[in-house]
């Protein structure tokens, strides 16, 4: 079961509710003017619409978005961020001084016949690219929330969720292993 509630897209005043199976909300026609979105069971389970349940999912989704976003740059799992993590410090402490024990630079430099010096150059080139873009998606982000917790109609609240997270991802970033 889905449930829906139409708004005016000036205003974002609610003009009427629906409910149905999933993929009818996809169905209605709306006149001219008119928004649809979809919303929690909870939120329209009384007189008034409960704002405050709507905004809680939508923070979820923005959550869920961010997400998603990184992972154009990331490989997905705690471990994999540590690792991450740890090749980044060795490779910023092999520039600084190249005895440095860098064991995860040193067996996959070994494993891909690269020079630790290529690889480190490598590895710190897309850490700064990822600090770039996680604090781009982070601003976007908190922005986001912020707009949603702000939004004082439905309209202002779907508003305000949309995003534009292609803006900080571009279409050569890549995940990448380095």
């Amino acid at each position: 079961m889905e449930y829906w509630i139409v708004y005016d897209l000036v205003s974002g005043i609610e003009r009427y509710r629906g409910a149905g199976s999933v993929g009818t909300a996809e169905l209605q026609s709306l006149p001219e003017g008119l928004g649809i979105a979809l919303v929690p069971a909870a939120a329209v389970q009384q007189a008034d619409v409960d704002l405050d349940v709507i905004r809680a999912a939508v923070v979820g989704q923005i959550d869920m978005q961010a997400e998603q976003a990184r992972q154009v740059f990331l490989t997905s799992g705690a471990g994999q961020a540590l690792t991450y993590q740890r090749k980044e410090a060795e490779a910023r402490a092999w520039v600084a001084d190249h005895a440095a024990a860098v064991p995860f630079l040193a067996a996959e430099a070994a494993t891909r016949a690269v020079p630790i010096a290529e690889l480190a150059a490598a590895v710190i080139k897309r850490a700064d690219t990822w600090t770039a873009a996680a604090a781009a998606i982070e601003a976007l982000r908190i922005g986001a929330k912020a707009a949603v917790a702000n939004a004082a109609t439905l309209g202002a609240i779907v508003s305000a969720s949309r995003v534009a997270w292609s803006s900080i991802l571009s279409p050569s970033a890549d995940r990448g292993d380095a």
